[in-house]
Protein backbone atom coordinates (compact mmCIF):
# COMPACT_ATOMS: atom_id res chain seq x y z
CA UNK A 1 0.00 0.00 0.00
CA UNK A 2 2.83 2.44 0.81
CA UNK A 3 4.31 1.71 -2.63
CA UNK A 4 1.12 2.76 -4.41
CA UNK A 5 0.74 5.83 -2.19
CA UNK A 6 4.27 6.92 -2.97
CA UNK A 7 3.71 6.35 -6.69
CA UNK A 8 0.54 8.45 -6.63
CA UNK A 9 2.36 11.29 -4.88
CA UNK A 10 5.09 11.19 -7.55
CA UNK A 11 2.43 11.18 -10.25
CA UNK A 12 0.72 14.23 -8.71
CA UNK A 13 4.07 16.01 -8.45
CA UNK A 14 4.76 15.21 -12.08
CA UNK A 15 1.41 16.75 -13.05
CA UNK A 16 2.31 19.91 -11.15
CA UNK A 17 5.67 20.12 -12.92
CA UNK A 18 4.03 19.64 -16.32
CA UNK A 19 1.58 22.38 -15.45
CA UNK A 20 4.51 24.75 -15.00
CA UNK A 21 6.28 23.75 -18.20
CA UNK A 22 4.80 26.78 -19.95
CA UNK A 23 4.60 30.38 -18.84
CA UNK A 24 1.31 31.42 -17.25
CA UNK A 25 0.45 33.74 -20.13
CA UNK A 26 1.12 30.97 -22.65
CA UNK A 27 -1.05 28.52 -20.70
CA UNK A 28 -3.92 31.00 -20.75
CA UNK A 29 -3.53 31.63 -24.47
CA UNK A 30 -3.30 27.91 -25.24
CA UNK A 31 -6.57 27.21 -23.43
CA UNK A 32 -8.34 29.55 -25.82
CA UNK A 33 -6.59 28.03 -28.83
CA UNK A 34 -7.49 24.49 -27.72
CA UNK A 35 -11.14 25.46 -27.34
CA UNK A 36 -11.07 26.75 -30.91
CA UNK A 37 -9.54 23.46 -32.14
CA UNK A 38 -12.27 21.53 -30.31
CA UNK A 39 -14.99 23.60 -31.98
CA UNK A 40 -13.41 23.06 -35.39
CA UNK A 41 -13.07 19.30 -34.75
CA UNK A 42 -16.73 19.10 -33.76
CA UNK A 43 -17.71 20.94 -36.94
CA UNK A 44 -15.62 18.48 -38.98
CA UNK A 45 -17.03 15.47 -37.09
CA UNK A 46 -13.77 14.11 -35.70
CA UNK A 47 -12.23 13.88 -32.25
CA UNK A 48 -9.89 16.72 -31.19
CA UNK A 49 -7.55 14.02 -29.85
CA UNK A 50 -5.53 12.61 -32.74
CA UNK A 51 -4.66 8.98 -32.15
CA UNK A 52 -1.68 8.40 -34.42
CA UNK A 53 1.18 10.19 -36.09
CA UNK A 54 0.12 9.56 -39.67
CA UNK A 55 -1.12 11.26 -42.83
CA UNK A 56 -4.68 11.46 -41.52
CA UNK A 57 -3.60 13.46 -38.45
CA UNK A 58 -1.38 15.68 -40.57
CA UNK A 59 -4.25 16.38 -42.98
CA UNK A 60 -6.51 17.39 -40.10
CA UNK A 61 -3.91 19.88 -38.90
CA UNK A 62 -3.56 21.17 -42.46
CA UNK A 63 -7.34 21.65 -42.78
CA UNK A 64 -7.33 23.59 -39.51
CA UNK A 65 -4.47 25.80 -40.67
CA UNK A 66 -6.25 26.56 -43.95
CA UNK A 67 -9.47 27.33 -42.08
CA UNK A 68 -7.64 29.75 -39.79
CA UNK A 69 -5.93 31.47 -42.70
CA UNK A 70 -9.21 31.93 -44.57
CA UNK A 71 -11.72 32.54 -41.78
CA UNK A 72 -9.76 32.98 -38.56
CA UNK A 73 -12.39 31.24 -36.46
CA UNK A 74 -13.60 34.58 -35.10
CA UNK A 75 -16.87 36.50 -35.27
CA UNK A 76 -15.52 38.82 -37.96
CA UNK A 77 -14.43 35.82 -40.09
CA UNK A 78 -11.11 37.55 -40.56
CA UNK A 79 -8.21 35.27 -41.37
CA UNK A 80 -5.38 34.82 -38.89
CA UNK A 81 -1.80 35.86 -39.56
CA UNK A 82 0.92 33.34 -40.26
CA UNK A 83 2.44 33.77 -36.79
CA UNK A 84 -0.94 33.27 -35.08
CA UNK A 85 -1.58 30.08 -37.06
CA UNK A 86 1.86 28.77 -36.06
CA UNK A 87 1.05 29.48 -32.42
CA UNK A 88 -2.30 27.66 -32.64
CA UNK A 89 -0.71 24.62 -34.24
CA UNK A 90 1.96 24.61 -31.52
CA UNK A 91 -0.87 24.56 -28.98
CA UNK A 92 -2.36 21.40 -30.51
CA UNK A 93 1.04 19.71 -30.57
CA UNK A 94 1.63 20.70 -26.95
CA UNK A 95 -1.73 19.36 -25.72
CA UNK A 96 -1.11 16.00 -27.39
CA UNK A 97 2.41 15.84 -25.97
CA UNK A 98 1.18 16.80 -22.50
CA UNK A 99 -2.04 14.80 -22.18
CA UNK A 100 -1.83 12.01 -24.78
CA UNK A 101 1.86 11.22 -24.85
CA UNK A 102 1.91 11.65 -28.63
CA UNK A 103 4.58 13.69 -30.38
CA UNK A 104 2.75 15.04 -33.43
CA UNK A 105 4.92 16.53 -36.17
CA UNK A 106 4.42 18.95 -39.02
CA UNK A 107 4.47 16.89 -42.21
CA UNK A 108 6.19 18.15 -45.38
CA UNK A 109 2.72 18.83 -46.83
CA UNK A 110 1.72 20.98 -43.86
CA UNK A 111 5.08 22.75 -43.92
CA UNK A 112 4.57 23.62 -47.60
CA UNK A 113 1.07 24.98 -46.85
CA UNK A 114 2.43 27.16 -44.04
CA UNK A 115 5.21 28.47 -46.26
CA UNK A 116 2.61 29.45 -48.84
CA UNK A 117 0.62 31.29 -46.18
CA UNK A 118 3.74 33.13 -45.11
CA UNK A 119 4.46 34.31 -48.64
CA UNK A 120 0.87 35.42 -49.25
CA UNK A 121 0.38 37.14 -45.91
CA UNK A 122 0.79 40.88 -45.46
CA UNK A 123 4.13 41.89 -43.92
CA UNK A 124 4.18 42.52 -40.19
CA UNK A 125 3.60 46.20 -39.49
CA UNK A 126 6.18 47.21 -36.92
CA UNK A 127 5.51 50.04 -34.52
CA UNK A 128 7.28 53.32 -35.15
CA UNK A 129 9.88 54.61 -32.73
CA UNK A 130 9.21 57.67 -30.61
CA UNK A 131 11.87 60.37 -30.89
CA UNK A 132 12.98 63.12 -28.51
CA UNK A 133 10.92 65.56 -30.61
CA UNK A 134 7.90 63.27 -30.27
CA UNK A 135 8.35 63.16 -26.49
CA UNK A 136 8.58 66.96 -26.30
CA UNK A 137 5.32 67.21 -28.25
CA UNK A 138 3.72 64.81 -25.77
CA UNK A 139 5.06 66.88 -22.88
CA UNK A 140 3.40 70.04 -24.25
CA UNK A 141 0.03 68.29 -24.26
CA UNK A 142 0.25 67.40 -20.57
CA UNK A 143 -0.52 69.53 -17.55
CA UNK A 144 1.99 68.51 -14.89
CA UNK A 145 -0.03 70.24 -12.20
CA UNK A 146 -2.39 67.29 -12.59
CA UNK A 147 -0.98 64.27 -10.72
CA UNK A 148 -2.21 61.75 -13.29
CA UNK A 149 -0.53 63.65 -16.12
CA UNK A 150 2.69 63.84 -14.13
CA UNK A 151 2.46 60.11 -13.40
CA UNK A 152 2.05 59.37 -17.11
CA UNK A 153 4.95 61.64 -18.09
CA UNK A 154 7.35 60.16 -15.54
CA UNK A 155 6.37 56.63 -16.58
CA UNK A 156 6.87 57.36 -20.27
CA UNK A 157 10.32 58.83 -19.65
CA UNK A 158 11.39 55.91 -17.48
CA UNK A 159 10.21 53.41 -20.12
CA UNK A 160 12.06 55.32 -22.85
CA UNK A 161 15.40 55.50 -21.06
CA UNK A 162 15.34 51.99 -19.59
CA UNK A 163 13.83 50.32 -22.69
CA UNK A 164 10.98 48.89 -20.62
CA UNK A 165 8.38 46.48 -21.89
CA UNK A 166 4.84 47.51 -20.99
CA UNK A 167 4.42 44.53 -18.67
CA UNK A 168 7.43 45.71 -16.69
CA UNK A 169 5.81 48.91 -15.44
CA UNK A 170 2.12 49.13 -16.47
CA UNK A 171 -1.18 47.46 -15.69
CA UNK A 172 -2.39 45.34 -18.60
CA UNK A 173 -6.13 44.85 -18.51
CA UNK A 174 -6.83 44.44 -14.83
CA UNK A 175 -3.64 42.71 -13.79
CA UNK A 176 0.09 43.19 -13.37
CA UNK A 177 2.86 40.72 -14.00
CA UNK A 178 4.81 39.41 -11.02
CA UNK A 179 7.89 41.26 -12.29
CA UNK A 180 6.21 44.67 -12.63
CA UNK A 181 8.51 47.43 -11.35
CA UNK A 182 8.10 47.94 -7.61
CA UNK A 183 8.66 51.21 -5.78
CA UNK A 184 11.18 49.65 -3.38
CA UNK A 185 13.36 48.59 -6.30
CA UNK A 186 13.89 52.09 -7.71
CA UNK A 187 16.16 54.68 -6.15
CA UNK A 188 18.39 57.66 -6.82
CA UNK A 189 22.13 57.00 -7.01
CA UNK A 190 25.39 58.78 -7.63
CA UNK A 191 27.76 58.11 -10.53
CA UNK A 192 29.01 54.96 -8.78
CA UNK A 193 25.57 53.48 -8.28
CA UNK A 194 25.48 54.22 -4.53
CA UNK A 195 22.00 55.25 -3.22
CA UNK A 196 21.81 58.96 -2.38
CA UNK A 197 19.21 61.61 -1.67
CA UNK A 198 17.26 63.01 -4.63
CA UNK A 199 19.02 66.39 -4.32
CA UNK A 200 22.42 64.73 -4.76
CA UNK A 201 21.40 62.21 -7.42
CA UNK A 202 23.10 62.00 -10.79
CA UNK A 203 21.59 58.65 -11.80
CA UNK A 204 18.67 56.27 -11.26
CA UNK A 205 18.88 52.55 -10.58
CA UNK A 206 15.99 50.14 -11.11
CA UNK A 207 15.63 46.48 -10.25
CA UNK A 208 13.38 44.12 -12.19
CA UNK A 209 12.48 40.84 -10.51
CA UNK A 210 11.85 39.13 -13.83
CA UNK A 211 10.75 39.77 -17.38
CA UNK A 212 8.78 38.33 -20.28
CA UNK A 213 11.92 36.40 -21.28
CA UNK A 214 12.99 35.73 -17.68
CA UNK A 215 10.33 33.37 -16.35
CA UNK A 216 12.69 32.09 -13.66
CA UNK A 217 12.82 35.50 -12.01
CA UNK A 218 16.59 35.93 -12.08
CA UNK A 219 16.04 39.66 -12.26
CA UNK A 220 18.26 42.50 -13.43
CA UNK A 221 19.55 45.82 -12.11
CA UNK A 222 20.14 48.72 -14.48
CA UNK A 223 21.43 52.26 -13.93
CA UNK A 224 20.95 55.28 -16.19
CA UNK A 225 22.65 58.62 -15.57
CA UNK A 226 21.55 62.20 -16.11
CA UNK A 227 21.03 63.08 -19.76
CA UNK A 228 21.83 66.78 -19.39
CA UNK A 229 18.43 67.72 -20.82
CA UNK A 230 16.03 69.77 -18.70
CA UNK A 231 12.97 67.73 -19.75
CA UNK A 232 14.12 64.37 -21.05
CA UNK A 233 16.13 62.80 -18.25
CA UNK A 234 15.80 59.55 -16.25
CA UNK A 235 16.55 61.34 -12.98
CA UNK A 236 13.78 63.85 -13.65
CA UNK A 237 11.50 60.96 -14.60
CA UNK A 238 11.79 59.42 -11.14
CA UNK A 239 11.30 62.83 -9.49
CA UNK A 240 8.06 63.26 -11.47
CA UNK A 241 6.86 59.85 -10.32
CA UNK A 242 7.62 60.57 -6.66
CA UNK A 243 5.78 63.91 -6.80
CA UNK A 244 2.80 62.26 -8.48
CA UNK A 245 2.68 59.48 -5.87
CA UNK A 246 2.62 62.06 -3.07
CA UNK A 247 -0.08 64.12 -4.79
CA UNK A 248 -2.21 61.00 -5.24
CA UNK A 249 -1.68 59.89 -1.61
CA UNK A 250 -0.17 56.68 -2.89
CA UNK A 251 3.32 56.72 -1.40
CA UNK A 252 2.73 53.27 0.13
CA UNK A 253 1.64 51.71 -3.17
CA UNK A 254 3.62 48.60 -4.03
CA UNK A 255 4.19 49.44 -7.69
CA UNK A 256 6.13 52.47 -8.88
CA UNK A 257 3.70 53.54 -11.60
CA UNK A 258 0.66 52.79 -9.44
CA UNK A 259 -2.34 51.61 -11.47
CA UNK A 260 -1.38 53.36 -14.71
CA UNK A 261 -2.79 51.29 -17.56
CA UNK A 262 -1.08 50.36 -20.79
CA UNK A 263 -4.12 51.57 -22.73
CA UNK A 264 -3.80 55.03 -21.17
CA UNK A 265 -0.17 55.36 -22.24
CA UNK A 266 -0.94 53.97 -25.68
CA UNK A 267 -3.79 56.42 -26.24
CA UNK A 268 -1.57 59.34 -25.18
CA UNK A 269 1.05 58.28 -27.73
CA UNK A 270 -1.57 57.86 -30.46
CA UNK A 271 -3.00 61.30 -29.71
CA UNK A 272 0.48 62.80 -29.97
CA UNK A 273 1.02 61.02 -33.28
CA UNK A 274 -2.22 62.51 -34.61
CA UNK A 275 -1.06 65.99 -33.62
CA UNK A 276 2.23 65.33 -35.40
CA UNK A 277 0.37 64.30 -38.55
CA UNK A 278 1.54 60.68 -38.58
CA UNK A 279 -0.59 57.49 -38.43
CA UNK A 280 -1.70 56.94 -34.80
CA UNK A 281 -1.94 53.18 -35.32
CA UNK A 282 1.82 53.06 -35.84
CA UNK A 283 2.41 53.97 -32.20
CA UNK A 284 1.89 52.06 -28.97
CA UNK A 285 3.67 51.45 -25.68
CA UNK A 286 6.20 49.35 -27.63
CA UNK A 287 7.21 52.52 -29.51
CA UNK A 288 8.96 53.71 -26.34
CA UNK A 289 11.19 50.63 -26.21
CA UNK A 290 11.90 50.85 -29.94
CA UNK A 291 12.50 54.59 -29.66
CA UNK A 292 15.00 54.22 -26.84
CA UNK A 293 16.93 51.53 -28.73
CA UNK A 294 16.90 53.64 -31.89
CA UNK A 295 18.22 56.68 -30.04
CA UNK A 296 21.07 54.61 -28.64
CA UNK A 297 21.87 53.23 -32.07
CA UNK A 298 21.86 56.72 -33.58
CA UNK A 299 24.09 57.88 -30.75
CA UNK A 300 26.55 55.11 -31.69
CA UNK A 301 26.12 53.23 -28.42
CA UNK A 302 27.77 49.83 -28.22
CA UNK A 303 25.39 47.11 -29.39
CA UNK A 304 26.20 44.99 -26.35
CA UNK A 305 25.23 47.92 -24.10
CA UNK A 306 21.88 48.15 -25.92
CA UNK A 307 21.34 44.41 -25.52
CA UNK A 308 22.11 44.48 -21.80
CA UNK A 309 20.05 47.58 -21.08
CA UNK A 310 17.04 46.15 -22.92
CA UNK A 311 17.55 42.72 -21.34
CA UNK A 312 17.39 40.86 -24.64
CA UNK A 313 18.52 37.23 -24.41
CA UNK A 314 19.12 36.72 -28.11
CA UNK A 315 20.12 39.02 -30.94
CA UNK A 316 16.51 39.72 -31.88
CA UNK A 317 17.02 43.21 -30.43
CA UNK A 318 18.81 44.09 -33.67
CA UNK A 319 15.44 44.01 -35.45
CA UNK A 320 13.95 46.59 -33.08
CA UNK A 321 15.91 49.78 -33.76
CA UNK A 322 14.81 51.89 -36.72
CA UNK A 323 17.65 53.50 -38.66
CA UNK A 324 17.31 57.25 -38.23
CA UNK A 325 18.43 59.70 -40.91
CA UNK A 326 21.03 61.24 -38.60
CA UNK A 327 22.77 57.89 -38.17
CA UNK A 328 23.71 57.71 -41.87
CA UNK A 329 24.96 61.27 -42.43
CA UNK A 330 28.60 60.28 -42.95
CA UNK A 331 28.16 56.87 -44.55
CA UNK A 332 28.28 58.08 -48.15
CA UNK A 333 31.59 59.87 -47.56
CA UNK A 334 33.05 56.57 -46.34
CA UNK A 335 32.12 54.96 -49.66
CA UNK A 336 34.33 57.24 -51.73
Amino acid sequence: RSYYTFRRSLSRLGAVLCGHALAQATNSKYRGYWAQWRRFSKMMCWSPWLQRVNRSSSNKLAYFAIYLWKYGGNKLHRGNSYSTIQSKLSCILWYHRRFSGIELVRSPHLTAILQGMKRLSDPVQKKQAVTPAFLRLLRRSLNLSRPRDRLLWGSVLLAYFFLLRRSEYLTIGKSKKFYCLRAKDVFFTNSKGIPVDATMATAVTIGLSGAKNDQYGRGAWRTMHQSGDRSLCPVRALKHLIVARHALNATAHKYLCLDLEANTVSEALKATAARAGVPPMSYSTHSLRVGGATALLTGRADTLAIKLLGRWVFRCYEEYPVQAAASTKDLSSRMI
